[in-house]
């Protein structure tokens, strides 16, 4: 497995699949698509072999974020974990709930899904909300075994990026040149703080580099990226990006796996964006109980691609830090939760490589 370093030169735009017309103000997303560095990386041995890189990925693990100055990889918050409102003074880890425990309170005069029999609720005088944010490599650790996480593991949107507003205009895809003169709108771009790079790490498919000898194996593929100009094409307008590349051990080595015992119920924390081949997912999920959720709003996943013959192609998902909770039927189903993808995008999950990964925790 290799592991980029990103390093933007500039600001970037990363696009939501949200449309918008000549005069409007565009904002970036954030967290990126993992497709969008996917591709990215695609593009960059394409330019030098001029070969088909549809399929050349085996499986892409974040964009997640490197905080310089101290080492530490940051993975998107848990949706369960909350903060006073106004004097933040604390984190609270919301915990399930019967209905039963309130005197005046009744799910069944609630509008939630009918699967849905608990809610996660902090039972305490603080006034708190939900916030955008990032979780450390230790704090999420925390998460996962079950304990409490502290201020110290969490960093804020407006601790990791600021967003800056440019005029643009219209570009050709295919060219990235200028096709109208009165296309103009303006763009909130994001700017990354000086301390902070994004992390991808990246399977190559060797089946379907055989054929290329420079490319055949892991080391060859090193030597490219590092004899190579060191950067990468990014998000709209394709701005530069300066990356460092090495070999490093499988990702699920990175945090440690909670004992689940058998019959036990789970908190699933979904690392990346996710899709799914239904309108609702809460449904069909196989040897999985759902028992609530706490979804950290949706976004439109887009992509546009000559090789998959996809024009503008568009789905609906859930945004990254979304967490579900669920009962396991099936113990043997649990070691395939861990840093992999989680019911896959049935029409084809090749299109949003990177989408629906996740890991679990304890209850």
């Amino acid at each position: 497995m290799l592991k980029f370093t990103i390093k933007p030169f500039d600001v970037l735009f990363f696009g939501g699949g949200k449309p918008f017309n000549i005069g409007d103000t565009a904002r970036s997303i954030f967290p990126p698509f993992p497709h969008t560095f996917a591709g990215s990386i695609c593009s960059k041995i394409y330019h030098e072999y001029k070969i088909d890189v549809s399929q050349i990925l085996k499986a892409v693990y974040g964009p997640f974020l490197l905080d310089e100055k101290d080492g530490k990889i940051y993975f998107p918050k848990p949706a369960d974990i909350y903060t006073e409102r106004k004097e933040s003074k604390g984190l609270f880890n919301l915990k399930l709930v019967e209905d039963s425990d309130f005197s005046l309170f009744k799910f069944k005069n609630t509008n939630k899904p009918s699967i849905i029999e608990k809610f996660p609720i902090h039972k305490g005088e603080e006034d708190i909300g939900g916030f955008e944010g990032f979780i450390s490599q230790n704090g999420l650790q925390k998460w996962i075994n079950g304990e409490e996480v502290g201020k110290e593991h969490i960093k804020r949107f407006s601790d990791i990026f600021s967003y800056e507003s440019r005029v643009g205009i219209r570009q050709s895809v295919e060219t990235h040149t200028v096709v109208s003169i009165n296309g103009l709108y303006r763009v909130d771009f994001l700017s990354l703080k000086g301390n902070w790079s994004f992390i991808y790490y990246v399977d190559f498919n060797f089946d379907n580099l055989k054929n290329l000898q420079e490319l055949e194996n892991e080391d060859k593929v090193l030597k490219f990226f590092e004899q190579s100009e060191k950067v990468l094409k990014l998000g709209g307008e394709m701005r530069s990006a300066y990356y460092e590349v090495e070999k490093v051990d499988e990702i699920e080595n990175i945090l440690k796996k909670p004992v689940i015992e058998e019959g036990g119920k789970i908190k699933i924390l979904f690392l990346t964006h996710s899709t799914f081949s239904f309108n609702d997912p809460f449904i069909n999920l196989n040897n999985m109980k759902i028992i609530s959720a706490i979804i950290n709003g949706y976004v439109n996943l887009a992509i546009k691609s000559n090789f998959w013959g996809l024009n503008n192609f568009t789905k609906r998902g859930i945004r990254a830090g979304s967490v579900i909770f669920v009962e396991v039927l099936d113990r043997n189903l649990i070691g395939n939760l861990w840093f992999k993808v989680f019911h896959p995008y049935k029409s084809g999950n090749k299109n949003f490589i990177g989408s629906n990964l996740v890991i679990y925790g304890k209850l």
